[in-house]
């Protein structure tokens, strides 16, 4: 992100390493021609695909940063999701957004790593038990209770899963609700105290 020449905010998006993507493409596999995901090329030959990819990573780039200058109340925000829901025949818990847990979960699926493609369990399981990772058993455990937080963030809208994918991807509500928990705990309690009651 940079302002061109001081009136134009402009939002790029760079891939580097495009071996990350998959596009779908014709290719042959034990002698029969087929189309299947593959990774994606270097070079201008699947740059359709790659626009599809940027387009949207700016897209959701954009909504992230329309929260920073939301002026709805925290409680609006936040008493919602701190109430248990049911979804089909399964209850849910209620969040605890400023929570230790809670907001260290939030933290790392708003990584700005995970903004791009969307977030998998293998990668919030490393960022949140690393320790986990040599132990197999522990491994397996970690994996799932990141399945069951998925779960859990799915059911109160925060989070919806990428359609034939492991990736999970942050809604528009989700952004708003994380970003003004995370703010709200690391908000000087001085400044809180500070502002009129409404």
């Amino acid at each position: 992100m940079y302002d061109k020449a001081g009136s134009v905010l402009r939002i790029e998006t760079t891939i580097n390493n495009t071996a990350r993507y998959k596009v779908r493409r014709r290719v042959t596999r034990h002698g029969q021609k087929k189309m299947a995901w593959v990774k994606m090329r270097k070079g201008v030959v699947d740059i359709r695909r790659r626009v599809e990819v940027c387009r949207g990573a700016n897209a959701r780039y954009l909504d992230a940063l329309a929260v920073v200058g939301d002026s709805t109340p925290s409680h609006r925000v936040l008493d919602p999701v701190s109430q248990p829901v049911i979804t089909g025949k399964r209850r849910f818990r209620a969040l605890q957004p400023i929570s230790p847990a809670d907001s260290h979960l939030f933290q790392q699926i708003l990584a700005g790593e995970n903004l791009l493609q969307g977030v998998r369990n293998r990668d919030l399981r490393r960022a949140l038990y690393p320790e986990e990772e040599s132990d197999p058993g522990k491994r397996r455990r970690a994996s799932a209770r990141i399945t069951r937080s998925f779960q859990l963030l799915s059911s109160h809208r925060l989070i919806y899963r990428v359609p034939k994918t492991n990736y999970y991807r942050t809604t528009k509500k989700g952004h708003t609700v994380m970003t003004t928990a995370l703010q709200f705990r690391i908000t000087d309690a001085t400044l809180l105290a500070a502002r009129k009651t409404v």
